[in-house]
């Protein structure tokens, strides 16, 4: 997938050692960083997404916190904070206002944040009418906090619905 490919390569260039994998689902990314010798702490919901696998919450270098994104306070610096699919479940007054002031407060100075969020056309966003459309000008507007060091799209089949495709935006912010 492609959103592994650039997380990849991200941890490879940046050589993170604390990592925070917002609302990680299945664990992806969180075993991707873990298997790079970081240290990753992870937030998610496991009474609402119970996707968590429980062989992850005992790994070593893996941190578990059951809280949903919005309850979790933070409370220590990171070099990279994962924040995938999470925008288009909340509003812009939470993610560019809220998250993202959390975010910049507690990356480590270079820091980088990855983030995704799907165009209008994604299937997501088409299928299900209450979830919040971003675009890349929302997050090249906190600049003064951030530089952009990356953006770009990608396209996920549906697994479940053919000829239906995710299109998903990501950035890749670093703080000043």
């Amino acid at each position: 997938m492609q959103w592994a490919k650039l997380v990849s390569e991200l941890i490879q260039i940046h050589q993170p050692q604390k990592i925070l994998d917002l609302k990680a689902r299945k664990g992806y990314f969180s075993i991707l960083a873990a298997s790079y010798g970081a240290h990753v702490d992870v937030v998610d919901d496991v009474e609402n997404n119970g996707e968590y696998p429980d062989y992850l919450k005992t790994h070593p270098n893996i941190t578990f916190i059951n809280a949903k994104v919005e309850d979790f306070t933070f409370t220590k610096k990171y070099d990279f904070i994962i924040a995938k699919h999470i925008a288009m479940f909340y509003p812009k007054s939470f993610v560019i206002t809220t998250l993202m002031q959390n975010i910049h407060d507690y990356l480590v100075r270079g820091g980088i944040t990855f983030i995704t969020y799907h165009y209008p056309d994604s299937y997501a966003i088409k299928s299900d009418k209450t979830l919040y459309q971003y675009d890349l000008d929302d997050f090249k507007g906190l600049k003064g906090k951030f530089n952009v060091k990356d953006f770009g799209q990608y396209y996920n089949p549906v697994p479940h619905v053919k000829n239906e495709k995710f299109h998903v935006g990501y950035v890749v912010l670093q703080k000043q």
